[in-house]
């Protein structure tokens, strides 16, 4: 029965997961496309290079531990993505997608620290004994 109740909030944890990725990557496309003005034709050739390119990269960074191999692999993988890229977009838009990139990613640190700041409060005024029962050694007036 505990393997099977340990089973099933592992399940849903990675269902949780896999939505809040989802919904994160919902707000990235729509971010770029927001930022890079994408004509319709634009998007059409844009979206499958950049979706193959996001899933390269992906693959790129899970991979091994040291950070000046993982920089080379992922200056490399842009470079070999150059050319798609400054197809659809032209070279200053393409920089251009890079960098909103790197502000999404900044975006998205920033409100996951806000809302665990947001969270911490309320556990600390818990842990204190804030905002009810009695405390520890005192009396209660009535």
């Amino acid at each position: 029965m505990v393997s099977i109740t340990t089973f099933l909030k592992a399940q849903d944890e990675a269902v949780n997961t896999e939505k809040k990725q989802q919904g994160i990557d919902a707000l990235k496309v729509a971010f770029i496309s927001r930022e890079l003005d994408l004509t319709p034709d634009e998007a059409q050739k844009f979206w499958p290079i950049y979706n193959q390119y996001a899933k390269d990269l992906k693959n790129t960074i899970g991979r091994g531990n040291d950070a000046l191999e993982r920089d080379e692999k992922v200056l490399n993988l842009r470079k070999s993505y150059k050319d798609q890229f400054s197809n659809v977009l032209g070279q200053q838009r393409m920089n251009k997608m890079y960098n909103a990139e790197g502000r999404f990613r900044n975006l998205l640190i920033k409100s996951m620290r806000n809302q665990n700041q947001n969270q911490r409060p309320q556990n600390n005024r818990l842990e204190r004994g804030v905002g009810g029962g009695s405390r520890p050694g005192r009396e209660r007036e009535h």
